[in-house]
């Protein structure tokens, strides 16, 4: 099975150097998934999703230095970048498995961000198992870039519907009143790390303990930043707009300066939807 081929390839191609990836007619999500729970469950690993509208590579680089090295986040892409290059740099170091779905997704495929994954992909503590699915994929690599990477291709054809792959087309439906269709938040978050899904549930706490106040203008960052770092969701301010920006993009979250030119943070949905969400929660 496509599974079992996967397993083989873990246990040879990536150990010796080689990044696997994987195309053909069908989504490879399922497959991907189904690798990671069963053979990266003890392994450090990092799940990307090249459709997802507004992923970046900075967002990426955060997590590892966050939640994989538990080191500080430096200020600059550059500088987080060579953080990760000096973990994974050499012979020996600390390994970790980086699964990109969709690698010549929209926002993946700029040729800066391809360079950067192809630096990634030079370090031998890092392996990359990534798809494709676009019949021009192919040309997002020049010759020397593709070196790069050593792309081992595997034709794998599953021919399962681009459900997940499609969820994105369209932004985030919204109602005439302003609040978020339910479905599409849990959509949405779910497709996020556990650490920014924590960050959005003590927002909606908080804004459902304050739900009586009068003109209410949200959470102001620094406490949202204290209140995040107290419950290891965030180990710097740096992490939290890097978890913020995603909620922003979406509409998820609003921020405006008060008239104290504090920054706050407010949820632009509905007590009863945001109510709602936060029970769905509890029962997951």
């Amino acid at each position: 099975s496509a599974l079992l081929l996967l397993l083989y390839l873990y246990c040879s191609c990536n150990r010796l150097g080689f990044n696997v990836l994987l195309y053909g007619l069908g989504s490879k999500r399922c497959l991907l998934d189904d690798f990671r729970l069963t053979a990266l469950h003890d392994e450090s690993h990092v799940v990307l999703d090249g459709s997802f509208p507004n992923v970046t590579l900075n967002s990426v680089l955060t997590l590892i230095l966050e939640e994989i090295l538990e080191l500080p986040v430096p200020h600059t892409s550059v500088e987080q970048l060579e953080a990760v290059k000096r973990s994974f740099g050499t012979e020996g170091a600390c390994e970790l498995f980086l699964l990109v779905h969709n690698v010549d997704g929209p926002t993946l495929r700029a040729s800066r961000t391809q360079e950067w994954f192809a630096q990634l992909a030079t370090l031998p503590g890092i392996h990359i198992i990534a798809t494709i699915d676009h019949v021009n994929a192919p040309l997002v690599w020049d010759q020397g870039r593709a070196g790069q990477f050593r792309w081992l291709w595997f034709d794998v054809p599953t021919f399962e519907a681009y459900t997940e792959e499609t969820a994105y087309e369209k932004s985030l439906l919204v109602h005439s009143s302003g609040t978020l269709v339910l479905s599409s938040l849990r959509h949405v978050l779910h497709s996020l790390t556990p650490n920014a899904r924590g960050i959005f549930a003590l927002l909606a706490q908080y804004q459902l303990k304050h739900k009586d106040t009068t003109f209410y203008p949200g959470l102001s960052f620094q406490s949202c930043y204290q209140q995040c770092r107290e419950a290891f969701l965030v180990s710097s301010d740096i992490a939290l707009r890097a978890q913020l920006t995603e909620f922003l993009d979406h509409r998820l979250v609003r921020t405006k300066k008060g008239s104290d030119g504090v920054e706050y943070l407010s949820i632009p949905i509905d007590t009863s939807t945001l109510r709602d969400f936060l029970d769905s929660q509890k029962e997951t």
